[in-house]
């Protein structure tokens, strides 16, 4: 369990940035740019994230309901951070702050799927 719980936070962290390598350089660039600051930046609202799903993580007895939250939690994070465009906006870096809260939801969800699978489903 302790290496997939080292997966997920390093998965986590570097999400954003793997997912916005496909659009090229200058895709990439808008979320390189701020050096430092930026990556602390994205680390510390991304943890919101990756730390629900590690939470969950410690619920369960066996490794495999820990997909649920996994796909359920990283998936509208990738989709949301490889589209999403900070050039359109002057206000647009705010919605980065609300990316990760926004995928609680469905990282709950998945929790919860998870935790159904390793509790009844799995014995």
């Amino acid at each position: 369990m302790l290496g997939i719980r080292i997966a997920i936070i390093v998965f986590g962290i570097l999400l954003p940035y793997l997912v916005r390598i496909p659009g090229g350089s200058i895709w990439l660039q808008q979320y390189m740019d701020g050096g430092i600051t930026g990556f602390l930046f994205f680390g510390l609202f991304n943890a919101i994230a990756w730390g629900a799903i590690l939470a969950f993580t410690f619920l369960y007895k066996r490794k495999l309901p820990i997909i649920c939250p996994v796909l359920f939690g990283f998936l509208p994070l990738a989709w949301v951070h490889g589209t999403y465009d900070l050039s359109s906006d002057a206000q647009a870096a705010i919605g980065l702050v609300f990316i990760p809260i926004y995928a609680l939801v469905p990282i709950a969800i998945g929790g919860l799927m998870g935790y159904l699978m390793d509790r009844y489903l799995l014995k």
